[in-house]
């Protein structure tokens, strides 16, 4: 066994809350099950390498929800907010006892011998030790004292993450340690991969999971290609311009360079006396002023709805206690890694806004009719802002839309 506190990062399994990005094609019971072998998985190979075995939740309810799943095991509340602050908390608060290594729980356990090779690399001298996951993040960071640099400016759920983080390190004089890459499991494209490269003796749990969707017919035989290298071009904390190495199923080469920014929000904001709120904002690519619903990225620790009713508030100062979920959509998937969610807002109340200091809009409103007349014309030239409207309007003015149309 090595000397190391292994700090888990995890989430309680719930149907409709868990792995949402596998919901459909996945059920919400099939993706809880999913991550409750996920974490299990995780749980049993950190306890093969080290006795310090502790699990990282966001709130007190968690907490309880993986008492019953995790017996034995120690759960400890994060600190701060976001994950940022948590893994930056969680490093700090521990490493007076040792080295400390933050694992994600959304693995199929992890590779044999990996926290060990973690610990030696720190042994020999290394600040940071981080493990790559295939989607640009990382499944591991260690260190042997805290250090604030590897969390700071960070475009977060973006594919840029690891590679941001490496380069953070490197401006702030820390040493680094890579291991190998280790595959996380968060849409449909990594539950064949996982399957196809997965030793069942390593994580039995979650073999057993994705051997059951197969048999179920929910998981094809479709590959993806392989990413063979990543290399971040320029980064900021909201955005970063990534170039990747690809390979293809049939060996062939292939390069991609791609946008990668967090998950936004749309929130299509209506008030009580039918107006629907939109913002007139300046969008420097464009070099114009374009008009939008209240929108923004979604914040490390976040949910969803929590920065939707964030942005409302801060965009328009408007407030809503009727909120309805519309959809979620990727905004341009050949060129952005941008998800989005769009939301309705119904009833709303405006007062006073606060935009932020480097945002230049004017809030706008028009008649509900108005709005979806010109939405329908075309007449809405941002086209997540006309897309979400419309995804509104069947609760707006009673219309239903046929299947099939």
């Amino acid at each position: 066994m090595v000397t190391i506190t292994a700090l888990i990062v995890a989430k309680a399994p719930v149907a409709g809350r868990s792995k949402t990005r596998l919901v459909p094609p996945l059920s919400g019971e099939q993706a809880a099950a999913l991550q409750r072998a996920l974490l299990l998985d995780t749980i049993a190979a950190c306890r093969s390498e080290t006795d310090d075995v502790r699990l990282l939740v966001a709130t007190e309810e968690e907490r309880s929800a993986l008492d019953a799943l995790a017996p034995g095991t120690p759960i400890e509340l994060q600190r701060g907010r976001g994950l940022a602050d948590a893994l930056e908390h969680g490093i700090s608060d521990h490493v007076s006892g040792g080295p400390v290594a933050i694992i994600s729980s959304d693995l199929p356990g992890l590779p044999a011998g990996s926290i060990a090779r973690a610990c030696d690399a720190l042994a020999a001298g290394a600040d940071v030790v981080l493990g790559p996951a295939m989607d640009g993040g990382y499944w591991l960071v260690a260190m042997r004292a805290a250090h604030e640099a590897p969390f700071r400016d960070i475009p977060w759920s973006t594919p840029a993450v690891w590679a941001a983080t490496i380069r953070r390190c490197h401006d702030a004089g820390l040493s680094t340690h890579t291991l190998e890459p280790w595959r996380d499991v968060d849409t449909y494209a990594d539950l064949a991969a996982c399957r196809d490269e997965l030793d069942p003796a390593i994580a039995r749990h979650s073999a057993s999971v994705l051997r059951e969707l197969t048999e179920q017919g929910i998981i094809g035989d479709e590959a993806a290609p392989r990413l063979v290298s990543s290399e971040l071009l320029a980064a900021s904390p909201w955005r970063a311009v990534v170039s990747d190495e690809l390979r293809r199923t049939d060996g062939r080469p292939s390069a991609y360079t791609y946008l990668a920014v967090p998950r936004a929000v749309f929130v299509v904001a209506v008030t009580r006396a039918q107006e629907l709120v939109l913002v007139r904002q300046y969008r420097h690519p464009v070099r114009d002023w374009t008009l939008e619903v209240p929108a923004g990225s979604v914040e490390e620790g976040e949910s969803a709805l929590e920065a939707a009713q964030r942005e409302l508030c801060e965009e328009v100062g408007g407030r809503s206690s009727s909120w309805r979920h519309l959809s979620t959509f990727y905004s341009s998937s050949a060129h952005l890694s941008l998800r989005s969610d769009a939301f309705l807002a119904e009833d709303v109340e405006l007062t006073t806004s606060h935009p932020d200091e480097e945002e230049s809009l004017v809030a706008v409103r028009l008649p509900i009719a108005e709005a979806l007349a010109r939405v329908r014309t075309g007449e809405f030239v941002e086209g997540q802002t006309a897309l979400a409207i419309l995804l509104a309007a069947p609760f707006l003015d009673g219309t239903t839309v046929a299947a099939g149309n």
